[in-house]
């Protein structure tokens, strides 16, 4: 039996865990007290769970369903609403009004205002850009324009150390 890792209590209320920058993983066991002075509160109930709102939606069709398309990978609502899966990016768009409206009735929400991990959050967006800034760079070699290569490279290695 688990006990909380600050007071000691024997009942468990929630367990954390936490991966710091190496990738370890740290498991830090607490009571509902130590929770509660940790700014843990109880994790809300989901209302349904993915596989019941993907039944209620084929199970409420719509005729207007196959009129809502998307008009990159022409995929539509209807086909979504049988199969759960989207086309393609563009598809979020296309069906942003009943996205929207389905995923405020999996999560209560449509706007994310849980706590984020800040630790990493610019290396990741660096990686992010290297990796965008690198495929034009490459592009740019191939059609010959070593100029522009030039330039997108130095933007590189400004990111790379931290510059910009």
């Amino acid at each position: 039996m688990k006990e909380c890792n600050i007071c000691h209590k024997p009942e468990v209320f929630i367990i954390v865990n936490t991966v710091d920058r190496e990738g370890n993983v740290q498991e830090l066991a607490l009571c509902k007290d130590c929770a509660q002075k940790k700014g843990i509160s109880e994790i809300k109930k989901i209302k349904l769970t993915p596989a019941e709102i993907i039944m209620k939606l084929q199970m409420t069709s719509d005729a207007n369903d196959q009129k809502i398309t998307c008009n990159f990978c022409n995929i539509t609502w209807a086909n979504f609403r049988t199969t759960g899966r989207l086309g393609c990016e563009h598809c979020y768009e296309s069906f942003k009004n009943q996205l929207d409206s389905l995923i405020k009735e999996i999560h209560g929400a449509t706007l994310h205002r849980g706590k984020t991990v800040t630790s990493g959050r610019k290396t990741t967006y660096d990686r992010f850009v290297i990796k965008k800034l690198t495929k034009q760079m490459r592009q740019a070699i191939q059609n010959e324009d070593y100029e522009k290569a030039a330039v997108i490279r130095d933007q590189i290695t400004k990111i790379k150390k931290g510059i910009v």
